[in-house]
């Protein structure tokens, strides 16, 4: 199959048993780099008031099947590693996976990583896991 001139996808991550394809060269909206900078500076400060604005509410914080914003910050809030690791993925270089979903950092390995999700009330984080 011969892709259009232009169009360049690559082959990259495994987020548990889905595939996921990297957008080659796309870049991050800036709304998407805002949010992702707000959310470190939350996690910065320990503010889990301004980081549950900034998650769906149906975040995924573990590959269990767990996707509950409130159970995220409760774990969250009783071991500092959470908050730690994630003013560090956000910190790295992320990249888009898809249109709709930007990954810190974009090449994580098993490693921590957060996932942030295009929604109609903006950009907003839609994981944060470590794992295969």
């Amino acid at each position: 199959m011969r892709l259009p001139t232009g169009l360049v996808i690559t082959c990259a991550a495994v987020v548990g048993v889905v595939f996921v394809p990297v957008v080659a060269g796309a870049a991050i909206p800036e709304e998407a780099r805002n949010t992702i900078r707000r959310v470190r500076a939350a996690a910065a400060k320990e503010d889990f008031a301004a980081l549950r604005l900034l998650m769906v509410g149906d975040f995924q914080w573990s590959f269990g099947g767990d996707m509950d914003v409130q159970q995220a910050l409760d774990a969250w809030k009783a071991d500092p590693k959470y908050l730690r690791n994630l003013r560090r993925v956000t910190s790295q270089t992320c990249g888009l996976i898809t249109r709709q979903i930007v990954q810190c950092p974009i090449k994580a390995g098993a490693s921590f990583r957060a996932g942030f999700e295009r929604t109609p009330a903006g950009w907003r984080m839609r994981y944060f896991v470590e794992g295969e």
